[in-house]
């Protein structure tokens, strides 16, 4: 069977993958079809594959069956068009199985018992048919249902009998109880509503009339001479108009075309209905009945099916009625309509009757019956005003509702209220709106007649929803070409403001991703509705926009250079991907117009733009250098919140990058490329006239200076000129204490601003100092060294590689001297700082980090032996036990590689001190709050001693291998992985035995079976087994179970000695742990295990190790730590199988009956009873207190000792 994950299919973000999912489903999508016809060929009916039509039905049908065919449907989810050419084939065998079905076995309905996992075949029919509707549409699969008028009155009768049945006779005891699932009421509700399209009437296929009394109480009452089968279609109905699930749906259509068939019509079916729906919702508003919020959404649902479907004739007696309901409805104030104002589907529903009014009263046919009598277009004005006003609700079913109701209404007007219509909708998008001049902050109104082509628009004061649904609205009139061609460049102008329109809410979400998807739709309709003429017609002069468009001769070609700009910068993956279709729309709608048009669509591809990274490392590139409105366009929105005013430090700093790749392009003259730089932004006065306006927000800042910094390494400011500009704006791009704008001050504060300050300033020092080291003068490097100093002191490690950076060069524009002189002060700083923080204060983990990125720098050959002594002690002290685990990781990190550099080697003879204070890392276990932080240690020690195991001597080398093996072995996995990669690195293992080992896990049994054949030299044993005892008692359970295995196998293929030197070796570790070591009780567990397993030979029971132990394990028993005394007690439990050691075993397994945690005197009588099973013992009270519990056990143990059966 293909099997197709749709959770897989449906990720068509695809972060890295060039392949384009839909393809890919296109490809198997054969396949899964023809299993597909498989399955439901052998679901209904009981035949060989391949000839459903011959085989007989089945009556019931496995659950799981059913389940694999909706799996299978849902696959196409996604694209549910895949399925169009084969849906004859999968829906004509379901429908005629259950119409064959309905006619021979309809009294066979049963309902199993769901612990039977099957189903009746019309139940699974059912969910497979829904599945369909789901993927595909009910329009489009009730198109295959049966039309048979002869099954109408079968399927109802079917209906009600199977609706009652049940396989249990106290359920047929309560009437009311219902039995059908929903996808069964639902599937035939759908297929009555699609009979109920049968031209003929419907007392022709009724056998009787009568039964008055069918409806549901408080619904209907009698509908006079109705057809039975229509009293029993209007029951069922409206009976199911309330429900809560899918079948409301499905019983609004059924009452809809059941009311407008003619013969109904003639009955006033449709009157009384109505009449029944506008008294329950006014009986509802006026607080006389307090109905249920399913029933409302239903009654609304049919009103809204009724004039969707209805001619105008027929509805019109009903628009004033209807409208004044509806007018309650959304009053203001009103108490009673809380629940339907309160949901958004009753909403939007409401938004919908209003949109048909509107085209019923601009008919025809109804407006001479409604608006000419009434003589008052206040109806038309009060739906207009909610329709406005629904577009700014913050549900966004009602927006879209709104919007296109708007839009199709416009299509009836005439020029001038269409006219209004725009210019109401222009208007409201200027409420709030702030435009932001090069010199001052003006609301608009101070702007009219000015050149707004210059004018940026600020949208903080806007409501974004509102702008959602006024830009929606804009863009459904261009999609039915509504929109009036002299308001054209109005409309356009706007729909490219909403391009770049970005809000933030209080916690820094982003309101804005609407509004632009609209405008991308916006553009999109535009370049499809209307002609190459059209769009040539509209002066790109009369466009108001805050977007430019210098180079720009059509406003073809400005809208794609738009277009260009949010597909490559825009933040939101469903935004590029929506300007990206709209651009193809745009080059393909209008050829020749779009300079180098095909070959932008073939760069800015849907699918290219999908990931953030490539859209702006890529995309953004090769567009650019296709012409130069689309580079214009890029850089000018490099320096907008898209990119270096993103929100996300990661946008920004991609951002800065593209800067500096994208000048190449520009000449340095460039006006656009001045603009987007905003140089002029670090001049003293622009910054103080910035920061009193606050048009700059930190964030904003830092991507400033990143793209600064960028742009120095790429070149951009060369010679003489721009170190002459260096020397005169110092202040303006260093001394920014005194304008507040990333200063000292910022850098000792806490948070994000700290971290911002420090890696903007950090960036632009590294630029300039490497760029222009050789033209700086001493003062200006000093006051590098002092911002660089304040930076590592208060920096985290989120930005202390960039600080590292920062520091390498600016350490490279000093003499070697002066290198010398400020490492030194550095190393003092940290030799006398105390409990992490330096003498001067600040993180001393920060500054070994950059003095360990520095040295490289200095030349190892000319440093004196003084400092080299220093560092020498820095590295001792820092590496002791106070030290914390941050500094000692930097210090291994940092700070060591250089001390064994061949110059170091040269000028000292020894450096043992400096490998013992390695090895000690290599056994450092920390542990506090977090867990076990020493792990860092070990690992970072691990690193160090496989980068310089070179420079070791034989007997420290071993010593330190010997801990690396038992690392290799231990109960963390990452620790377990770097240790096995330095002994591999070692090159100890052979070839073959790398390649057999290339594929193991840390976890696997082989593995550990491995390691501990290599350790099994006297040297290496006793420190590999002090790390595998904690993989095999206080691990994971996996580690546990398969570490131990490990030891089994291995000491199963020892030899008695090897066994032996185990065993004393685990003993030995024990003993140096007592009284509560930290391998205490993982030694103890795995001595209990090994005792218990009987590994151990009885006539060589390591005599001398056992003995001292059991001298030793006394000192045990007061620990508080349980687990320990209970692997003790499983240590004594062992100890009476040996000869020499039984007798001290049992009496202190007698003693430890009487010990103060019950819990140890449980676990200990379970010891004892196993090695001799006495009923007094098994009757003893290990509860009751302590004078009457020392009787009972005395009594007990008297006769354990005559009963017990010494080894031997």
């Amino acid at each position: 069977m293909i099997e197709i994950n749709p959770g897989v299919l449906d990720k068509t973000d695809s972060r890295d993958e060039d392949e384009d999912v839909e393809q890919r489903l296109q490809r198997v999508s054969t396949e899964v079809i023809q299993e597909l016809k498989v399955s439901v060929g052998l679901f209904i009916r009981k035949n060989r594959p391949g000839t459903p039509e011959h085989g007989r039905i089945r009556r019931f049908v496995r659950g799981s069956s059913t389940a694999k065919i909706e799996r299978l449907i849902g696959t196409f989810q996604e694209w549910p068009q895949l399925l169009d050419p084969t849906l004859d084939h999968l829906v004509q065998p379901l429908v005629t199985a259950f119409v064959e079905y309905l006619q021979n076995h309809a009294r066979h309905y049963r309902h199993m018992n769901p612990k039977k996992l099957v189903d009746p075949l019309p139940r699974a029919i059912c969910k497979v048919l829904y599945t369909l509707c789901k993927v595909r549409g009910p329009k489009v699969i009730t198109r295959f249902f049966s039309n048979e008028p002869a099954i109408l009155e079968p399927m109802l009768d079917a209906f009600d009998s199977w609706n009652r049945v049940s396989d249990s006779a106290e359920d047929d005891k309560h009437s009311n109880a219902e039995h059908l699932i929903w996808e069964e009421k639902y599937i035939i509700l759908l297929w009555l509503s699609h009979l109920a399209l049968t031209p003929f009437d419907l007392a022709s296929m009724s056998t009787s009339y009568g039964e008055t009394d069918i409806f549901p109480p408080g619904t209907l009452k009698s509908l006079g001479e109705l057809p039975n089968v229509a009293h029993r279609l209007v029951a069922l109905g409206v009976r199911y108009l309330s429900s809560a699930s899918k079948e409301r749906e499905a019983a609004v259509s059924l009452l809809v075309r059941l009311s407008l068939r003619p013969d109904m019509q003639q009955l006033h079916l449709h009157t009384q209905l109505i009449e029944w729906i506008l008294s329950s919702l006014n009986d509802n508003l006026s607080g006389n009945v307090h109905g249920s919020i399913y029933f409302y959404t239903g009654a609304l649902s049919y009103l809204a099916g009724f004039f969707r479907s209805g001619s105008g004739q027929t509805v019109a007696p009903f628009l004033i009625p209807i409208f004044q309901c509806m007018q309650t409805i959304t009053a203001e104030g009103v108490r009673t309509a809380s629940d339907i104002q309160g949901s958004a589907f009753a909403r939007k529903l409401v938004v919908k009757i209003h949109h048909f009014l509107v085209i019923h009263l601009l008919s025809e046919s109804s407006a001479a019956a409604v608006i000419d009598q009434n003589n008052d277009l206040d109806l038309l004005n009060a739906i207009f005003d909610h329709l406005l006003t629904s577009l700014a609700v913050k549900d966004n079913p009602v927006r879209l509702a709104a919007s296109k109701a708007l839009s199709v209404i416009a299509q009836k007007l005439d020029s001038d209220m269409k006219a209004q219509l725009v210019d109401d909708i222009a208007r409201k998008l200027q409420e709030n709106l702030v435009f932001k001049h090069s010199e001052s902050t003006t609301a608009d109104n101070e702007f009219q007649g000015a050149d707004t082509m210059a004018i940026q628009r600020n949208f903080t004061a806007v409501d974004p929803l509102n702008w959602h649904g006024l830009i929606l609205t804009l863009s459904h009139l261009l999609f039915r070409h509504s929109a009036p061609e002299a308001q054209l460049p109005t409309i356009i102008g706007l729909i490219i403001d909403a391009l770049g329109f970005e809000q933030r809410s209080s916690l820094g979400t982003s309101l804005g991703a609407g509004v632009r998807d609209a405008a991308c739709f916006g553009i999109w309709s535009l370049a499809r509705r209307y002609s190459t003429a059209e769009l040539l017609g509209v002066p790109i002069s009369d466009v108001q926009s805050g977007a430019e468009h210098q180079g720009c001769n059509s406003i073809i070609e400005f809208l794609a250079a738009e277009l260009v700009l949010t597909a490559t910068l825009d933040p939101e993956g469903n935004i590029r991907r929506g300007a990206s279709a709209a651009l193809q729309e745009l080059v393909g709608r209008h050829p020749d117009i779009v300079p180098s048009g095909i070959r932008l669509i073939q760069i800015v591809d849907y699918h290219a733009v999908g990931l953030r990274s490539r859209a702006m490392h890529d995309v953004a590139l090769q567009a650019a250098a296709l012409d130069e409105i689309y580079l214009d366009a890029i850089s000018v929105g490099m320096s907008s919140w898209r990119a270096l005013g993103s929100p996300s430090a990661a946008i920004r700093r991609d951002a800065a990058v593209i800067v500096g790749r994208i000048n190449r392009m520009h000449s340095l003259e460039s006006t656009t490329f001045q603009q987007m730089l905003f140089l002029g932004t670090f001049d003293t006065s622009e910054i103080y006239q910035q920061r009193s306006r606050g048009e700059r927000t930190a964030d904003e800042w830092h991507g400033l200076y990143l793209a600064y910094a960028a742009l120095i390494r790429q070149g951009y400011f060369s010679g003489t000129s721009f170190v002459r500009r260096m020397r005169t704006t110092q202040g303006d791009v260093f001394l920014l204490e005194e304008h507040g704008i990333f200063g000292i001050k910022d850098i000792k504060s806490r948070g994000k601003r700290s971290e911002l300050a420090i890696e903007a300033l950090c960036t632009v020092l590294a630029a300039v100092s490497t760029s222009i080291r050789t033209n700086l003068m001493l003062e200006e490097v000093s006051y590098h060294v002092h911002i660089l100093e304040a930076c590592f002191k208060h920096c985290t490690q989120q930005v202390l590689s960039v600080v590292k950076s920062a520091a390498e060069s600016v350490i490279g524009c000093l003499e070697e001297q002066g290198r010398q002189s400020l490492i030194r002060s550095w190393l003092v700083d940290i030799q006398e700082g105390r409990n992490g923080q330096l003498r001067s204060g600040g993180s001393n983990v920060n500054l070994v980090t950059v003095v360990g990125a520095v040295l490289p720098v200095t030349s190892m050959k000319t440093v004196p032996k003084d400092l080299m002594t220093l560092q020498m002690d820095v590295l001792v002290s820092q590496l002791s036990k106070v030290s914390s685990v941050g500094t000692k990781c930097a210090v291994l990190k940092d700070l060591f590689l250089p001390v064994f550099s061949s110059a170091y080697d040269s000028r000292f003879s020894t450096k043992e001190h400096l490998k013992m204070a390695i090895i000690e890392c290599l056994d450092d276990h920390t542990i506090d709050s977090r867990g076990d932080i020493g792990s860092d240690v070990r690992i970072a020690a691990i690193d160090l001693l496989s980068k310089t195991h070179a420079a070791w001597d034989d007997s420290l080398k071993h010593k330190a291998f010997g801990i690396v093996y038992g690392l290799a072995v231990e109960k963390l996995d990452r620790v377990r992985g770097c240790a096995w990669s330095c002994i591999r690195n070692q090159r100890i293992v052979s070839v073959q035995d790398l390649e057999r080992t290339a594929s193991w896990s840390t976890y696997n049994v082989d593995y550990f079976v491995f390691i501990l054949e290599l350790g099994k030299r006297d040297h290496l044993l006793v420190p590999m087994i002090r790390g595998f005892i904690t993989s095999a008692s206080v691990g994971s359970e996996v580690l546990v179970r398969n570490s131990r295995l490990a030891l089994l196998k291995f000491l199963d293929d020892c030899s008695p000695d090897e066994i032996l030197a185990v065993h004393e070796s685990l003993v030995q570790i024990v003993r140096s742990e007592i009284p509560s070591g930290r391998l205490l009780r993982p030694g103890l567990e795995v001595l209990s295990f090994l005792l218990d397993v009987d590994l151990t030979s009885r006539e060589h029971p390591c005599s001398n190790q056992w003995h001292l132990l059991l001298v030793d394990l006394p000192q045990v028993h007061t620990s508080s730590d349980l687990p320990t005394l209970q692997a003790l007690v499983g240590v004594y439990a062992g100890l009476l199988k040996y000869i020499e050691s039984c007798k001290i075993a049992l009496s202190t397994l007698h003693r430890l009956l009487l010990h103060r945690y019950p819990l140890i005197r449980l676990v200990a009588a379970g010891a004892l009873w196993m090695a001799v099973p006495n009923p007094k013992l098994k009757a003893l009270d290990l509860s009751q207190p302590m004078p009457t519990l020392r009787s009972d056990v005395q009594e007990a143990l008297r006769s354990s000792q005559r009963a017990f059966q010494y080894p031997g």
